[in-house]
């Protein structure tokens, strides 16, 4: 946290700040800078420009971390490798931490923006009770959002609400919450929010919060708080509390009585899967419930080009390149129809044909050798002599060091030298998240998964044309591992599998020790393909929460760092 906020409550009545575009209709001027905080709150148009500026906190997580063209946290996990110095990705690779995606400052500016607001509630002059009820509800949750990115990377941290506003000359030196009292307070936050939102939004407000994304957010928090990692924190059992918090967003009706959510799905598989990213509410997308809405953009955007792939005509810098490790997750198609892990003999893998018959999804996630690209066949063979390599793996210094490129997020009429935009927004929730999150509390209650976790986790499957897993066919230990999997699948690069890993104590297996690639050598006609290790990376225990910033712990001698750090 950035303490020279000291003069903080000065500085935010001159400079609200544009944010998406859903809320420029709020955002045309700001206040004026020589206006006071009574004048502010007092005028309802000043109130609600500065109510709307408190969304421009949320931030896009496509590039997340570096300062050079930043790459997603992803390239920090198994999921991906970032090479090139793009990124700052390398330090977490190789276990420091300090200072690094930390977020702090962004998160505790928009609590106290948030904080700011509720202190004067109660002279905003509020059009309506319903709006009234609007404003406060979209505050609760945002300060609910923010303190969430907080304390899942650190812990317990000190608690802001409108009662303890800082002020300049404040006492600035506040010691750690528990991380208890930090859910509670969390939890707190939402239960006011899904009070006060509405179910349903006009379309000119998308992007602004609703009962569904308040709702959302408190199942998250429970899963998080139930998983191994905190759940002796909580001293309580709260898988059934998480189950049922996912369940409720998955039962959500509109105003008419419909399901308020539903999975994309236009009867086309996998090409479903691939457009949701790029599809709005408006479009008929009713699978997402919160997202940075944006305006379309084009190749030039670091969230496009950065993440295309290199060589040929495409004109990226294949800055994220899924590894081995991350492809080895999708499951094959066995002879009987069914999917199975490639390391199950009924799948039938071949290693040297080793992309026949995988989950349809791989191919909408994963550019590899032979993938067909914007009207080209991407050529990823490699040989030390590099002028005989393929045109998009020229070499591992400067092309994919992991033989692949990503395809999620790309879309693909977004070519380099056009002018073609596309609608590309950052979701924080969606539904398949919360028929996963279901299936996992359900499965940690019961003794063995009964139908209902075998419905949610299928329904997510059969949506991308993957067979849903037999029913009654696997153990309480053997279907959370296919969950696991099925995460790490469905909610690849959206910035789960990094809080997975922590919360149920997996990182060190996950994310520690050989990051593999896959080397593609060309004889002839004859392709061999070899796996092989690119890198060692480091991870332990102790990296489960990431440590105090050394700049924070020496501007507040009440801090306690994390253990290990």
């Amino acid at each position: 946290m950035n303490h020279s906020f000291k003069n903080y409550i000065y500085y935010i009545l001159a400079s609200i700040l544009l944010v998406s575009c859903n809320l420029d209709d709020f955002l045309d001027t700001a206040p004026d800078s020589n206006l006071d905080e009574e004048t502010v709150f007092t005028v309802f148009t000043n109130a609600e420009k500065f109510q709307a500026d408190i969304y421009s906190n949320l931030k896009a997580r496509f590039n997340a971390v570096g300062d050079y063209q930043p790459v997603p946290l992803s390239s920090a996990s198994d999921e991906s490798d970032s090479q090139q110095g793009y990124h700052g990705t390398t330090k977490f690779n190789i276990g420091n931490y300090d200072g690094l995606d930390d977020n702090l400052s962004n998160s505790y500016a928009g609590i106290r923006k948030a904080n700011l607001f509720l202190s004067k509630k109660d002279v905003i002059p509020f059009p309506t009770e319903k709006k009234k009820n609007q404003m406060l509800g979209e505050v609760y949750f945002l300060r609910a959002f923010y303190f969430n990115e907080v304390v899942k990377r650190f812990g317990g941290m000190p608690i802001m609400d409108e009662n303890s506003l800082l002020y300049p000359n404040d006492d600035l030196n506040l010691s750690r919450n528990t991380y208890k009292e930090c859910v509670d307070f969390i939890l707190g936050d939402l239960g006011k929010a899904i009070d006060l939102l509405p179910v349903d939004l006009s379309e000119t407000e998308y992007g602004r919060a609703t009962k569904g994304a308040a709702m959302a957010l408190k199942a998250r928090v429970l899963l998080f708080a139930a998983s191994p990692l905190w759940q002796s924190k909580m001293g309580e059992n709260l898988w059934s509390d998480a189950a049922n918090a996912a369940l409720a967003v998955i039962n959500l009706k509109d105003d008419d009585g419909n399901l308020e959510y539903e999975l994309y799905n236009t009867g086309n598989g996998a090409d479903d899967y691939a457009q949701l990213f790029f599809t709005r509410r408006e479009g008929g997308n009713k699978e997402v419930i919160f997202a940075k809405q944006n305006a379309p953009v084009g190749f030039s955007s670091d969230e496009i080009k950065v993440w295309s792939p290199k060589g040929g005509a495409f004109g990226g810098d294949g800055a994220v390149c899924p590894t081995e490790n991350f492809v080895e997750l999708f499951e094959k198609k066995g002879a009987d129809g069914n999917y199975y892990p490639i390391t199950d003999a009924r799948a039938g893998y071949d290693a040297q044909n080793p992309y026949k018959d995988l989950d349809p999804r791989f191919y909408k996630t994963v550019l590899y050798n032979g993938s067909e690209w914007q009207g080209e066949t991407l050529d990823l063979t490699y040989n030390e002599v590099t002028d005989s390599s393929g045109a998009n793996r020229k070499d591992k210094t400067s092309y994919t060091r992991t033989g692949y490129y990503v395809r999620k997020y790309l879309p693909e009429s977004v070519e380099y030298l056009s002018s073609n935009t596309a609608y590309h927004n950052w979701i924080y929730f969606r539904l398949a998240e919360m028929y996963l999150d279901y299936a996992e509390a359900r499965n940690e209650m019961l003794s063995a998964p009964d139908d209902s976790v075998y419905d949610a986790v299928n329904k997510i499957r059969e949506r991308s044309g993957v067979t849903g897993i037999p029913y009654n066919s696997l153990s309480k230990d053997q279907m959370r591992e296919r969950i696991w999997n099925e995460r790490a699948v469905e909610l690849s690069f959206e910035e789960h599998r990094w809080w997975d890993a922590r919360r149920w104590m997996k990182a060190e297996d996950w994310f520690g020790g050989s990051m593999y690639e896959m080397e593609v050598r060309k004889k002839g006609s004859t392709l061999t393909y070899t796996k092989k290790t690119f890198y060692t990376r480091i991870f332990r225990s102790y990296m489960n929460l990431y440590p105090i910033p050394t700049s924070e712990m020496q501007k507040n001698p009440l801090y306690t760092q994390n253990p290990g750090w």
